[in-house]
């Protein structure tokens, strides 16, 4: 049986395979609508629809659903959409069809009557939709539109197609507009039958001409209307320029056209690739939203808008508000019935439309996949991302969709529509002038002769499109036909090739998927079809007209050959795939690192990165990493005795040997070659398509880049290894993990010795820190730190350190390199560092930096730091001779009056000891011998000073060498320790009270100088006070102090009694004044209190220049209390003159007030005199003076106080 046997309707029978929305003669409308397939999703999409439509009939008033006037149908390519919305044109008004070739008449509805609709309620729901009065208009927007450019572009559209539907003129708004104006008021008929009279014609002929026939027509509208030529001419001239129109006054035509047809009455603008017409320009979509928006508005549902796009109304809105913040939300909520056709439509319309097979048929391919079925889907299966593209479910399945595969469904709509993306052809397939279903008629017809055993292969879709492609593309094909180095099906190839040559995200074009694309029999040998596609492809390759990526093969159109042509031409050198290679292994695979981490110690080790010889960076390390790849010269030299041998070269080395893989050199080169040719001088003046073809080049490097570092990874986790000649066997599922185990190996092999540093430090340097801090007392215990030291460590530091050291100075960034080192290894460097420190703390080493010893604290920086290793040196410590030690132990027992110990270290660490004790009680003595007037300040910073000198020599035998050489000058500071601290801690209480007393003495020293013992009393005691050295001196401040205090208080006591004398007779006076003035208590207690206050402070004064003073005082107090006494006299004093008159009383007599006069101080030190007087005639001359003095104050109205 042959594949043209199989179907019902004859494979080559004509179909309208693209929906037209102008197409209507009867022929197509009645094959629309008798093989049009309602599968189960256009019955969900058919239900989705009516129920809005007829939403509107049953809730007129409710904005919710009037406003929801707007379907959008979205699809891909050839989905149908076109043809859904036909249908939907003929249903609405229920047009009327007949067959062409029978007579035969039915209505729309008619066709769906009969199993279309399977669903009884969805077809009521249609039969209640078409009751109604509707009309539809269905067009192409893009074939209406006069230009895209025009801002109302769109509605100069929906204007066209409403104008042409009531009959007037759609190529001229103003004429339409006039003859609606003469409808309107009933003359239009009238119009036409004057014209037709006047010129012959029929207006309807003519109206597309009105410039041309303007007299007539003028002629005509003055006949019609009634008016005259003139006024008709003015009229018809302005008409052009004066018509304006928006969207409300095109709603409102609309509203007013529906209004005039009656209720109910409902018209239904149809809008095929309204999407495409769109594309990103705003303002066309703005321009459609407002459209819809009004119509909805005006008509409240009446009106229906109902458009197609390849995108749904989202995708579409996306892509329009890129970057722009316009409110799209109103056009969202008219365009509520949102009906998205998807491949599963395809699938089925095409299967029953034009695969439907006859029962007998049917029987032979059931029993056809029974036998081999498994066979046929073993054949249709792919690798890599293609796995989503399925075989054949079951024997319904084959037979429903023979001779094509089911993958073909889904994969020839991604490639028509990647195809249509691209460009690649020209405008006929990207307006939709190809459709899915006559592509897979055209397949069918090419094998309508072949048995039922025949597949369809891919390169049988290409005649399909072949006519709409770009002649590029199209020659490209063409000429390899006529290629005498290629064979005739290498062009079947490359047309499979370039069908999928855009779509390597649905499948991969490898050899295994390019064979089950061209698998063109149910049992064909697929392994021979693979080999014949390899040297296909390989002859393709050659003559240029693919390209290979790896495991990829690509078709080239002529501008991509000639790029790949000159990529080809670049030169590169085998030093550039080289540093590629070392580039892609060591910074992309092994992410760059040159150090590893050794698992057992957690140490960093650096080595050296070589590949094929050649260094790798910074190759100054001791472990080596190379690598061997195939490409290296001496690769297929290098057998694995000879790795073996080269592993064992140098102090530590481990070699990779990845095994030979086919192409990497060519991938390899290529890669560089794109590199070099997407960034040279012809990258600057490409045209647009050479721009893109180097931006598909620069995409594909960096797939075949990635592609690279994973083949290259896994021929490094499957390499042989070798190390330090032996060959170690470990397990490792990926490259890093490989070269982890091998370094890891080379270092425990390397450095025998590691393992001496059994305890190693999380913080190293914090631990040196710490043993530098230690103190004094078990110094060495400390320092070495037991078991925790590392021992075994620090016994060969020391062996080495010991004889190294002994004869010259060694630096310590010589010790960190030595011990870094084969075989030692020990890392980090601070572990090193730590070592040295435990032996210099333990007394074993001398550190020297910059000429000075280093004592623990300056050491620190120096340790601490790795910049300042150079500026150390380690000198092993020198040893004291018997007599030293026993110089040394004399003066132990002289300055601590103790015997010492006898070893070395004892002596020394008796020494400090001890010292540290002075040095303790003498920082206690130091801030009390800091204050004024005490002594020994001298002595104890001296003394400190020395002591800190001494504990800071960390070297035994320079420590019994400073001590011996200046024995006098230790003995001489211990005497002087020992006065200062006996003196602080037993006679500073007798001090203190000296300086007190000295203080007390000081207001009356001149009176005390008077009087021969107080005075060579008091002289002793100052001289003990200023003596450097009073030790000897104290026990004398006692009886010296209570000499003078004697004479002291005796003289004190004088001076008071005379001044307390004087004080009474002040305060007697101010009660006599107070008396006279019948002062109250208060005035009293206010006035005689202060001298009372006074007076008892006198009493407790022990200064004779204080009891003075306050005697002087005492007289500005009277005055103070004379002052304040007759301010209150006088506040006493009322003058009242009581008024004349009958029964006034004689005043009482007068009582005598005291007049308070001012006092005035006259100083005697003020009265004019010689410094000494030497006769009576001075004194007199004195007293004269005085006098004068005196009687001008009492004359002057004031009070004399002599002073």
């Amino acid at each position: 049986m042959k594949i043209r046997e199989l179907f019902v309707k004859p494979i080559d029978r004509a179909i309208n395979g693209v929906i037209k929305a102008d197409q209507k003669d009867a022929e197509s409308v009645w094959q629309e609508l008798d093989e049009y397939v309602v599968t189960r999703q256009l019955a969900d999409y058919m239900r989705r629809f009516f129920d809005a439509w007829n939403a509107v009939s049953d809730r007129p008033n409710d904005p919710a659903v009037t406003d929801r006037m707007g379907v959008w149908v979205s699809g891909f390519f050839g989905s149908g959409k076109s043809h859904f919305i036909k249908i939907l044109s003929y249903l609405l008004p229920d047009m009327k069809a007949a067959s062409p070739s029978t007579g035969e008449e039915k209505t729309a509805l008619g066709f769906f009557d009969h199993g279309k609709i399977a669903d009884p309620m969805l077809l009521g729901d249609v039969r209640r939709a078409v009751s109604g009065k509707t009309e539809v208009v269905l067009f192409n927007i893009d074939a209406k539109a006069d230009s895209k450019n025009d801002r109302d572009a769109i509605l100069m559209v929906f204007l066209r197609v409403f104008n042409e539907l009531q009959g007037y003129f759609g190529g001229s708004p103003h004429i339409a507009d006039m003859e609606r104006f003469l409808d309107a008021h009933g003359v239009y008929e009238k119009f036409k039958e004057a014209y037709l009279a006047r010129t012959g014609r029929e207006w309807v002929a003519d109206r597309n001409a009105a410039g041309f026939r303007r007299d007539a027509i003028v002629a005509t509208l003055a006949d019609a209307q009634g008016i005259s030529p003139e006024s008709a001419a003015k009229w018809f001239d302005a008409a052009r320029a004066d018509y304006k129109i928006n969207i409300i006054d095109f709603s409102k035509l609309v509203c007013e056209y529906l209004d005039r047809k009656g209720p109910g009455h409902r018209i239904a603008f149809l809008v095929d690739e309204v999407g495409q017409f769109i594309g990103k320009n705003t303002q066309l979509m703005l321009n459609l939203q407002t459209i819809t928006e009004e119509l909805g508005t005006h008509c409240k549902g009446r009106a229906w808008v109902i458009v197609t796009s390849q995108e749904d109304i989202d995708a579409t809105l996306g892509e329009i508000n890129d970057a722009r913040s316009h409110d799209f939300s109103k056009i969202q909520g008219r365009f509520h019935t949102r009906l998205s056709l998807s491949s599963s439509n395809t699938d089925e319309v095409i299967a029953k439309r034009l695969l439907e097979k006859s029962p007998e048929a049917r029987e032979a391919l059931l029993k056809l996949f029974a036998e081999k079925g498994d066979i046929v889907n073993n054949q249709l299966s792919f690798v890599g991302n293609a796995v989503a593209l399925r075989g054949f479910k079951d024997g319904e399945d084959f037979a429903t969709h023979y001779p094509f595969a089911p993958y073909q469904f889904q994969l020839l709509q991604k490639i028509f529509e990647s195809i249509r993306k691209v460009g690649a052809t020209g405008r006929h397939l990207s307006r939709g002038e190809r459709s899915l279903l006559d592509a897979f008629q055209s397949a069918a017809r090419r094998n309508a002769e072949r048995d039922i055993e025949a597949l369809v292969p891919l390169y049988d879709f290409f005649p399909s499109i072949e006519s709409f492609l770009d002649s590029s593309v199209k020659r490209a094909v063409d000429q390899a036909g006529d290629n005498p180095a290629l064979e005739p099906w290498d062009s079947q190839l490359l047309r499979a090739l370039f069908l999928i040559r855009y779509i390597p995200d649905t499948v991969k074009p490898t050899l295994e998927n390019l064979a089950t694309l061209c698998v063109d029999r149910v049992d064909a040998d697929k392994h021979a079809l693979k080999r014949t596609i390899e040297d296909s492809l390989n002859r393709l390759e050659r003559q240029n007209l693919i390209s290979r990526s790896g495991d990829l093969w690509f078709f080239l159109t002529n501008e991509e050959r000639d790029v790949s042509q000159e990529i080809k031409a670049v030169e590169v050198s085998s030093a550039e795939i080289s540093r590629l290679l070392s580039e892609m292994v060591f910074d992309d695979i092994l992410a760059g690192a040159n150090k590893v981490r050794h698992r057992e110690t957690k140490a960093d080790y650096e080595y050296n990165r070589l590949l094929d010889g050649t260094p790798w960076r910074q190759a100054n390390n001791e472990l080596t990493f190379e690598v061997l790849t195939p490409l290296g010269d001496d690769y297929e030299l290098m057998t694995e005795a000879r790795c073996i041998g080269r592993s064992a070269e140098g102090a530590g080395r481990a070699i990779a040997r990845l095994s030979d893989k086919d192409r990497l050199d060519v991938e390899l080169r290529t890669y560089v070659q794109i590199e070099k040719y997407i960034v040279g001088p012809k990258a600057d003046s490409a045209t647009p398509s050479l721009k893109q073809i180097l931006r598909d080049r620069k995409d594909e490097n960096r797939e075949r880049r990635s592609r690279l570092v994973s083949l290259l990874s896994d021929l490094v986790a499957a390499g042989d290894f070798y190390a330090l000649g032996q060959k170690p066997a470990f397990k490792a599922s990926t490259a890093a993990g490989a070269v982890d185990e091998v370094l890891n190996y080379l270092v425990s092999n390397t450095y025998t010795k590691l393992a001496y540093i059994k305890v190693r430090q999380d913080d190293p340097i914090a631990e040196i820190r710490a043993v530098l801090a230690a103190d004094d007392i078990g110094q060495k215990g400390l320092a070495l730190g037991g078991e925790e030291g590392n021992p075994q460590a620090l016994a060969e530091m020391r062996q080495y350190l010991m004889l190294a050291a002994s004869q010259s100075r060694v630096l310590l960034s010589d010790v960190v390199d030595r011990f870094g080192k084969a075989p030692w290894g020990w890392k980090p460097d601070w572990e090193v560092v730590l070592l040295v420190a435990r032996l210099f703390m333990s007394g074993e080493l001398k550190l020297v930096a910059e000429g000075t010893d280093l004592d623990p604290k300056s050491a620190v920086d120096y340790l601490t730091k790795s910049v300042r290793f150079r500026s150390v040196s380690i000198l092993k410590r020198k040893t004291a001779d018997a007599v030293s030690l026993r110089k040394a132990k004399d003066l132990h027992r002289e300055m601590f009056g103790k015997v010492s110990r006898e070893d070395e270290d004892g002596l020394c660490a008796d020494f400090r000891e001890n010292l540290g004790k002075w040095k303790a009680d003498l920082e206690g003595c130091k801030h009390a011998a800091s204050e004024k007037h005490r002594p020994g300040k001298d002595v104890v910073d001296a003394a400190l000073a020395r002591l800190a000198r001494q504990l800071a020599v960390r070297d035994p035998f320079e420590f019994v060498e400073g001590l011996v050489s200046d024995k006098d000058g230790w003995l001489n500071a211990g005497e002087d320790v020992h006065d200062v601290t006996v003196f602080y801690s037993t006679q500073i209480g007798v001090w203190r009270r000296m300086l007190d007393a000295l203080v007390m003495f000081s207001d009356n020293r001149d009176a005390l100088l008077k009087d021969d013992s107080a005075a060579a009393a008091l002289r002793e005691l100052e001289f003990i006070r200023d003596n450097p050295a009073p030790y000897g001196l104290v026990p004398r401040i006692e009886g010296l102090v209570a000499t003078v205090e004697t004479v002291n208080t005796a003289l004190a006591g004088q001076r008071r009694e005379r001044a307390l004398m004087a004080l009474d007779g002040r305060i007697a006076e101010a009660s006599k004044a107070l008396d006279e003035a019948h002062a109250d208590p208060d005035l009293r207690n206010r006035v005689l209190k202060p001298l009372q206050d006074l007076k008892a402070h006198i009493s407790s004064l022990s200064s004779i220049p204080r009891i003075l003073y306050m005697q002087d005082r005492s007289a500005e107090l009277l005055d103070d209390a004379m002052a304040a006494i007759a301010a209150a006299v006088k506040a006493k004093i009322t003058p009242s003159t009581p008024p004349a008159g009958e029964g006034s009383k004689p005043a009482a007599p007068a009582v005598p007030v005291p007049v308070a006069r001012p006092v005035k101080v006259v100083r005697l030190a003020d009265i004019p005199s010689k410094t000494y007087l030497e006769s009576e005639a001075e004194v007199d001359e004195y007293i004269e003076a005085l006098r004068k003095v005196l009687l001008e104050t009492v004359k002057s109205g004031s009070r004399a106080r002599v002073q």
